[in-house]
């Protein structure tokens, strides 16, 4: 699946050009795609997505990817998406994907991060309480103001990680049951939880990273920057 993924993200920005880039990067479920061709600018994108999944098979995709083809430019692409499964999930298999890929370019920046947090629910509707409501929707307002900042690479990645944390908490701490609790059954079974973690990568070529699958909700972080030659 990220193979995929990866390859037909890689082929709209390479292959089939910047005009087809646009659709074929849209199929992931959440994406912020930054394409820059016009010399001495920045292009700034976001993606703030919460999905919850009822199917049997969870194959959300986060999707980041920074392009760039100019002079002292910069592109940067931060996608965060949240999937609540609230059924009992046979299959979850999500991708969270970041790519970051300067073309013909001198002097110019491109910066693509992907957080992805999956929870299984054990299938059941889950909501936020009202705080949780007040902190995501502060965070997602804190995201898009970033737009407007002047940071260097390594003052957005703390930004961006704080806010990862406060996601993190708020999924520990403020994500209850709907509705009156299901009656108990005689065997009992561990919910699944799948995710995809990674570890951050500085590259000059587009890359990924395997996927692994844990018993315990944590985070899909991939960051992938690269810089002009």
């Amino acid at each position: 699946m990220k193979r995929r993924v990866f390859i037909l993200l890689l082929a709209a920005l390479v292959s089939t050009g910047l005009s087809a880039a646009r659709p074929t990067l849209a199929t992931a479920d959440n994406a912020a795609i930054a394409v820059n061709t016009k010399d001495g600018t920045t292009v700034f994108k976001v993606a703030f997505a919460i999905r919850r999944v009822m199917s049997d098979v969870v194959t959300e995709t986060n999707a980041a990817v920074a392009y760039n083809s100019c002079t002292d430019c910069a592109s940067v692409a931060i996608a965060f998406e949240i999937v609540l499964v609230e059924s009992d999930a046979s299959v979850i298999s999500p991708t969270n994907i970041a790519i970051a890929f300067n073309e013909n370019c001198s002097t110019c920046v491109a910066v693509a991060e992907a957080y992805q947090f999956v929870l299984g629910a054990g299938g059941g509707a889950v909501h936020f309480d009202a705080e949780g409501n007040r902190i995501l929707a502060e965070l997602r307002r804190r995201l898009h103001s970033l737009r407007k900042a002047d940071l260097t690479i390594d003052q957005l990645q703390a930004i961006l990680d704080d806010m990862s944390a406060q996601i993190a908490d708020v999924l520990a701490n403020h994500l209850v049951s709907a509705g009156p609790p299901r009656p108990q059954e005689t065997t009992t079974t561990t919910p699944t939880t799948s995710t995809t973690t990674t570890t951050p990568t500085t590259t000059t070529t587009p890359t990924t990273t395997e996927e692994t699958t844990t018993t315990t909700p944590t985070t899909t972080a991939e960051v992938t920057t690269t810089t002009g030659p």
